[in-house]
Formats: C-alpha cells, structure tokens, sequence
C-alpha cells in the first residue's frame, strides 16, 4: 500500500510537469528558430516559465510529502512488525506453557488413577480379610476347634497358631498324631473353600536344645521346626490345596511369644502357625 501511493503521487506529478513544462520548452524552441521574440511574447513565455518553477516547486513539496509519509508508513511497518514477532513469542511461550501444563495434568490423572487402584486393592484387600476373618472363626467353631487353636488377626494375614500338644506326640517330635492330622484336615477344608492367594507354614520351637534320639532325626531346633512345618504341608497337599500356593519354613526357636524359661511359656513357643493371604 505504501509503496503504491509512493508510485501514484509520483507519476501524477511527472505526468503533470511534462504537460506543463515541455510545451513551453518546445515553443521556446520553435520561436526562437523562427523569429525573434516581441516583448508581449517574451512575457507570456516568461509568465509560463514562472508557473512551471510554481508547479515544479509544488511537485517538489508533493514528493518531499509523499517521502515523509512513506517514511512514517515504514516505521509503522517496522513497529508492526516488531509487535507482530512479540505476539508471535508471546503464543508460542503460551503454547508451550499449556503443554507443559497438560504433561503436567497427565502425570497427575496417572498418580490419582494409581492412587484409586491402590485405595480399591486396600479396601478389596481388607474386604477379603474382614471375610476370611469370619469364615475362619466360624469353621473353627463349627468343628469345635476354637479350644485347641486360636486365630490371630494381622493388617495383611490370618493367622491359625497352632500349640505342638496339639497336633505332635511330644516337644522334639515331628510327625502328627493321628488326631493331629485330622485337626489340619478339617483346617484344610476350610482353606480349600476359603480359596487363599498363598498360605505360609511356619515352624516354631523353645529354646531347648534337641537330644537323645530325636537328635538323629533333627540336630537342631531349626531341624525340628522345618519338619514340623513339613508334616502340616503335606497334610494340606494331599487335601489338593494347590501347590503354588503352599510354603513351609522354620524359625526355629529365634521368634518365641513367651518366656522360655518356665514350662508353660515353653509351651506356647512350641508351635506352627499358618499364615493366610484371603
């Protein structure tokens, strides 16, 4: 645009000085090849000179206007410009900002998903727990073993302790009573229906040293308690509760719940608990 009116306002004024001045110019040429000027003549090409000076003059002050102008439009141009490139950075800062704040959300939608994942796994967890809880407690009411086991409640397991009078014949003893056995059999029962993620079985022993034969058979505490831990496993495996979710450890005498230096105490150290998973 700015260059359009630059080329208009100067081809109007060059059209208008060849219209004016070079008619002059042509009969200053023709008269003074011909004739000799009279002074009415001399006057009237003098008074035409004076008006092209006045028009050239004035095409002059045009242009220098017309620069001016120009010259003005092309600093508005440059401010355009300069303003049109900060815009330009202002969005693109803007953009990249709005990205980095969806990355942000992501990351943040991601953690809370996790954390409701999390949350409903807890609240199913202590669901199954809270059930389990109860169908143990209940089974072992109904088949009347509540006075020779006992059930312990933790945040993540159940847990059946079960004392060594209970199911073996005497403390360094590791193979079950014939009512041993048929006590972890209703027990089995039960977990088969309960239908756990895993079930830990776990030998425990007092502090006194293994002797006489049973030494043969079990040299140490952690001997007897792994075995104790065993004959309940297998119990449990030939009641076709699966394998993968069966394990059997010993502890030996290095987790007592009592003192071991009276007999009763001794007693309740003596021990296999079964650890539940709902």
């Amino acid at each position: 645009m700015i260059d359009s009116i630059w080329r208009s306002g100067y081809i109007f004024s060059m059209k208008t000085y060849r219209l004016r001045v070079l008619p002059v110019l042509s009969l200053l040429l023709m008269f003074g090849c011909a004739h000799k000027y009279s002074e009415a003549e001399y006057m009237a090409v003098s008074d035409q000179l004076d008006a092209c000076r006045q028009e050239l003059t004035m095409i002059r002050e045009d242009n220098a206007q017309l620069s001016e102008r120009l010259s003005r439009a092309l600093e508005e141009l440059d401010r355009a410009n300069t303003n049109l490139t900060s815009l330009v950075t202002e969005k693109q800062d803007l953009l990249d900002k709005n990205i980095q704040c969806l990355e942000e959300k992501k990351v943040l939608m991601k953690q809370i998903s996790q954390s409701n994942a999390s949350l409903q796994e807890k609240k199913e967890t202590q669901w199954r727990m809270g059930k389990g809880y109860e169908y143990i407690l209940s089974f072992l009411e109904t088949e009347r073993l509540r006075d020779q086991v006992y059930i312990v409640r933790t945040p993540e397991k159940i847990k059946i302790v079960i004392p060594q009078r209970t199911l073996f014949p005497t403390p360094a003893s590791a193979w079950l009573t014939p009512r041993g056995a048929n006590i972890i059999r209703k027990i089995a029962l039960g977990l088969k229906q309960l239908n756990p993620a895993s079930i830990e079985i776990a030998g425990h022993t007092d502090n006194t040293p293994v002797t006489g034969q049973s030494n043969n058979a079990y040299p140490t505490n952690w001997h007897l308690a792994q075995a104790r831990a065993m004959s309940v496993l297998l119990i449990f495996n030939e009641s076709e509760i699966p394998k993968d979710k069966l394990c059997a450890m010993s502890f030996g005498d290095t987790k007592p719940i009592a003192d071991n230096t009276s007999e009763e105490g001794r007693a309740m150290n003596r021990r296999v608990e079964i650890l539940i998973v709902p």
